[in-house]
């Protein structure tokens, strides 16, 4: 026998008249035959000459091999049965109008659930026949686009509906023609919901899986049909399971599961912790989902083969005998019971053996897999080996990977470059932009004094018109004349209102043209700076692979993303267009920035700490690239992304506040004297600057005069302000720490208490020496702005560092006190205090220095042609040497940070070093 004739005598053997379930092997027939043939087609070339419509269990066998192929068969059984599809509908019509027998509508309902199963495949052909994903395959599918999810949660519903809609028809017709789960009629029909039993267990998990995702996505109002329809399914399918628990048919085929009392809450993200996936497997011998269930048809003939044995020997004697009485009929009953009590006897054993022989097959599986299990554990070992040959090999490649290194920072330099290149050239053509507008307004000036001698011009010829008629009575000879002279002025006066009236109109005409080209121009700049942002957050994930190759004080890091969150927090796409492109341009390089500082902070401080931070920090910067691209496609629709990558940085300060601090250079046994000495000389730094400001104001007004002194006068002012904000502040801080101290330190001294808590006592430290240090910095700064030797810019990064150092002196005395107490919020209005007069300092500077700059601008219309060329080489030449100390001082600055951030990392590693030793 050929070997497709196999398959086709096992489809003719299993598609009978005969109301019982299909048996075992002729199904594995037809399934190995299909993964042999790789197509389904012997087998519907077979079951195209068979007439379903004759019979309807002929129709319920092939709907449950049908399924079977569906489920287990080769992965070309789906694309083949696609192209009968018709012939299925066709067939399903048919029993749905024939109700002749309790099958038609099962069938009906069996294969209506085929057709929807075909085109879910054909429309999903990542999802197999029998719904088995791994993490990794159901992974990707959940991670699809949002639309392709909810167009998937929607299919999966439909099937669920068509599944349990099956069932509740095998239901009914078992109760209307009165079938018992142990005859083999009821089994017939019992027999394709053990198939639906694993199909919903699948479909019931993915889906459940899916609206979480969904609703993690979307909101709640959208899937509201979702919810309805899910509990409804919910309830429907708790129920199968139930009834189905409670048929001895199922108890040695199929093990059900147990569906919670309550639906899941979708709403509640904390609900899907304590979801647990349901599993539905078979029973028997390797079964698993993917085997076809056994029928009980089969196991009943493998079971009753021996009990009729000893009949013919109990018969022979009954009939030697040549009379019968009462005795002999109760000994035949007695041995009849004998005999049914022994094939009991023997079915329990032969139930027994194979109990036996699945438990050993189970447990010599699990021996196999214990070996896997240990020949893994010994490859990791190997690998473990590898990996630790593999770094000792990497920590020589070092130095040359410093170099690449060193490379790739030219190599970003001069990108940023040509990008900074490309904002000049937009800030330029903004400024030819308004110069225009001014020549427009002086146009519009002009054209409007043209209009006033124009009228003027005819108040005069109506002056003169008077004066013709008068001579026109006077004088009749000279009349002609006065009437030529009369219409010339006339026609002289209809061309001057119609000029008049063409330049109203070429007026308005250029300021809608200047007004439009504003717009765009500003659209122009605001795509400018979200592209040039989206290039830096794409720059910072390519360094953020690196971020375990350096170290960064967690401190640093955790002060620049504080500052950065509050500057997202103010960034707003409804603020005029300006505005907007500022917050994006300053965002994007603080985020830029932070993001890998923040990641090497992680790994500085805690190895263990690194991973979440590091994925906060990539989906931070994801979550920027899509706000940066909204802001760039249409700002006024970009707020969810912006509220998306708030929530984003919020996270990420909360994990970088739980990373451990190391104790630096700070003795823990001293660090209470040290405290109190520490807070005495942050006081004595301020009050030294309050009065070097104050010797500076008045050396400022004996030696300058004029715009200077004015200038002078006004930025010492606000320094001044600052310093007295600072003074109240630091006041209310020592007020918080000494409510703290007498709060938490019972009967030890409040030495003993800084002590106990040195971390917390570092953190206070490290503010009060930073505090000290940029008060000098501020004062010095100060001093070189009002002597002409220092920069206006020294001046602003000096009071920005001032109202650094003081947010962290507030946040180290918020993290002890108490939410409520009075002190604290005096602390936080003083706070406040000092960020206005921060912004006023450094208001105060720009301002002062745009005076001063205006000041010194040059007439140059005095200039002839040869020496304004000139002016002009020598200024490019000037603005080549400024461009190439600014790059020499950039590489410089890259070259500081690097050694600042290599020498933190010895200091940390020789104070862990100490602290070990010790």
């Amino acid at each position: 026998m050929t070997q497709p004739s196999f398959p086709l005598v096992a489809v003719n053997k299993a598609l009978n008249k005969v109301e019982a379930p299909l048996k075992q092997k002729h199904v594995r027939t037809l399934i190995l035959g299909t993964h042999r043939e790789k197509s389904a087609n012997v087998f519907w070339n077979t079951v195209s000459r068979f007439q379903l419509e004759k019979n309807p269990v002929l129709t319920w066998k092939f709907c449950h091999c049908l399924h079977k192929l569906i489920r287990d068969g080769h992965r070309k059984v789906i694309e083949d049965s696609n192209r009968y599809s018709t012939r299925l509908v066709t067939l399903g019509s048919f029993w749905q109008h024939l109700r002749t027998s309790g099958y038609g509508a099962s069938n009906t309902a069996y294969l209506k659930m085929l057709v929807s199963r075909l085109e879910f495949h054909k429309r999903n052909p990542s999802i197999p026949g029998n719904f088995n994903l791994n993490e990794s395959q159901l992974n990707a599918v959940i991670s699809a686009d949002i639309n392709d999810l909810y167009e998937l949660a929607v299919e999966l519903l439909d099937q669920m509906d068509d599944a349990l809609t099956l069932q509740a028809n095998v239901h009914d017709t078992l109760e209307c023609l009165r079938f018992s789960s142990l005859v083999p009629q009821g089994q017939c029909l019992l027999a394709p919901l053990i198939l639906v039993i694993l199909d919903t267990s699948k479909l019931y998990d993915y889906l459940v899986k899916l609206l979480f995702k969904l609703h993690s996505s979307c909101p709640a109002d959208m899937l509201s049909g979702h919810r309805e329809r899910f509990n409804v399914i919910f309830r429907k399918t708790k129920k199968f399971y139930e009834e189905a628990n409670s048929l001895q048919y199922f108890k040695y085929l199929v093990s059900i599961p147990t569906l919670p009392a309550q639906p899941p809450n979708f709403l509640m993200a904390t609900d899907f912790d304590s979801y647990r996936s349901p599993q539905a497997y078979l029973h028997g011998d390797g079964a698993s989902e993917c085997d076809t269930p056994p029928d009980a048809q089969s196991l009943a003939e493998e079971t009753l083969i021996d009990i009729s044995a000893p009949e013919p020997v109990a018969v022979q004697p009954l009939q030697a005998m040549p009379c019968r009485d009462h005795r002999d009929d109760l000994i035949d009953q007695m041995r009849r019971d004998l005999e049914e009590v022994q094939a009991a006897r023997e079915r329990l054993l032969n139930e027994a053996r194979q109990r036996i022989e699945q438990y050993e097959n189970r447990l010599l599986q699990m021996q196999h897999e214990i070996e896997k299990q240990r020949q893994s554990a010994d490859d990791a070992r190997e690998e473990a080996n590898r990996l630790k040959s593999a770094q000792m090999a990497s920590t020589m490649d070092l130095g040359a990977k410093n170099q690449e290194y060193e490379k790739k920072i030219l190599d970003k330099e001069e990108k940023f470059q040509k990008m900074k290149g490309v904002y000049g050239n937009l800030r330029e053509e903004h400024i030819r932009a308004l110069t225009e507008i001014g020549d427009l307004r002086k146009k519009l000036a002009e054209q409007e004094n043209a209009s006033m001698s124009n009228d003027d011009m005819l108040r005069q010829l109506n002056r003169r018109i008077e004066e013709t008629e008068r001579e026109r009575s006077l004088v009749e000879e000279r009349a002609q004349q006065s009437s030529s002279s009369l219409d010339e002025l006339n026609s002289q006066l209809a061309r001057c209102q119609i000029e008049i009236e063409d330049l109203h109109k070429a007026a308005e005409e250029a300021k809608e043209k200047h007004q439009a080209e504003l717009v765009q121009k500003g659209r122009s700049s605001l795509e400018g700076a979200c592209e040039a942002a989206l290039q830096m957050m794409e720059q910072s994930l390519e360094e953020l692979q690196n971020a375990t190759t350096i170290s960064y004080p967690p401190q640093l890091a955790i002060s620049a993303l504080k500052n950065t969150v509050e500057h997202v927090n103010k960034l707003d796409a409804s603020v005029p267009s300006e505005q907007l492109i500022n917050n994006v341009a300053y965002v994007g390089h603080c985020l830029a920035e932070d993001v890998v500082h923040t990641a090497a902070a992680a790994y500085t401080a805690s190895i263990q700490h690194f991973e979440p931070v590091n994925d906060q920090c990539r989906a931070v910067a994801d979550s920027a690239i899509s706000a940066f691209k909204s802001i760039k496609a249409d700002p006024e629709s970009a707020q969810n992304s912006i509220s998306e990558l708030k929530s984003k940085l919020t996270e990420l300060d909360r994990l970088c506040d739980a990373l451990p601090t190391s104790s630096g250079d700070i003795d823990v046994e001293a660090v209470g004297s040290q405290m109190e000495d520490e807070m005495k000389r942050m006081d004595a730094a301020i009050q030294a600057a309050v009065d070097a400001i104050e010797a500076i104001q008045r050396k400022a007004r004996e030696n300058n005069s004029g715009i200077r002194l004015e200038v002078n006068e006004k930025i010492l002012d606000a320094c001044n302000a600052l310093m007295a904000a600072i003074m109240i502040l630091v006041a209310r801080s020592r007020d918080v720490q000494n409510e703290i101290v007498a709060a938490g330190r019972g009967t030890a001294s409040p030495s003993e208490f800084y002590k106990r808590n040195h971390q917390w006592t570092e953190g206070l430290l490290s503010a009060a020496q930073a505090v000290g240090v940029a008060a000098k910095v501020l004062v010095n700064s100060a001093d070189g702005v009002v002597t002409g030797e220092g920069k206006f810019e020294h001046l602003i990064v000096a009071a920005q560092e001032i109202a650094a150092s003081i947010a962290q002196l507030y946040v180290s005395s918020r993290v002890k006190a108490d939410k409520d107490s009075q002190k604290l919020s005096e602390l936080a209005s003083a706070t406040k205090s000092v960020n206005s007069c921060t912004a006023n300092v450094v208001a105060t500077v720009k301002s002062g220095q745009q005076t001063l700059s205006d000041e010194k601008m040059l007439d140059f219309s005095h200039l002839s042609l040869h020496e304004a060329k000139k002016e002009e080489m020598e200024s490019q030449v000037k603005m080549l040497e400024l461009e190439q100390e600014l790059t020499q001082e950039r590489a410089r600055l890259a070259q500081l940070r690097k050694q600042h951030y290599h020498m933190a990392s010895l200091v940390a590693e020789q104070n862990s070093n100490g602290n070990g030793n010790s």
